[in-house]
């Protein structure tokens, strides 16, 4: 097994991680809740909908959300290819400029996410903006979307890295085992 192959199955395993928790954080519920007044009754925020919890569960669908929901489905979607990308072409190619590929298209899904991040915390800050005495929790899915976020960034530096060790040794015709 060549040393770039090694580099392309740590690379697989290492994005498997933010594939796991997007998939997970995209999917649930618990983005952010605002408990108002101290009162038992809280506004549950997902990415897609608002919940109040009175006695009752009632959701309603936000449309002000739709420009963080593309940011960051667009930004999880462009970070699996840019993985997929990094472990092809760190595994099968052996061209020089290939190999920066993936870490561009990395970087551009992290950047992505984190614009996702600012729109969505923009629309529920607007949302609740007239109301006083209001607590803003981050839930656990957000969590896990900044985990993937951080993930994303170890993988753009991992890549990076690969790619200028390849690139180095393509350039001196060294062949490492």
């Amino acid at each position: 097994m060549h040393y770039y192959q090694k580099f392309a199955i740590i690379g697989f395993i290492l994005g498997l991680f933010p594939i796991v928790l997007g998939i997970i954080a995209l999917t649930t519920s618990a983005w952010i809740s605002i408990n108002h007044n101290g009162l038992s009754n809280r506004t549950n925020y997902d990415l897609f909908r608002q919940c109040e919890t009175n006695k009752t569960i009632e959701c309603t669908y936000i449309n002000s959300f739709q420009t963080s929901q593309y940011f960051e489905i667009i930004g999880y979607i462009l970070l699996i290819v840019g993985l997929l990308a990094g472990v092809l072409c760190t595994a099968l190619i052996n061209k020089r400029s290939i190999h920066f590929i993936a870490p561009i298209i990395l970087i551009i899904g992290t950047v992505t996410i984190l614009l996702g991040f600012i729109f969505y915390i923009k629309s529920v800050v607007e949302s609740i903006f007239a109301l006083s005495n209001t607590t803003l929790n981050l839930g656990y899915s957000m969590i896990l979307m900044i985990s993937t976020c951080i993930i994303g960034c170890i993988l753009i530096a991992y890549f990076s890295f690969s790619a200028g060790y390849i690139h180095r040794h393509i350039l001196s015709n060294i062949n490492i085992y």
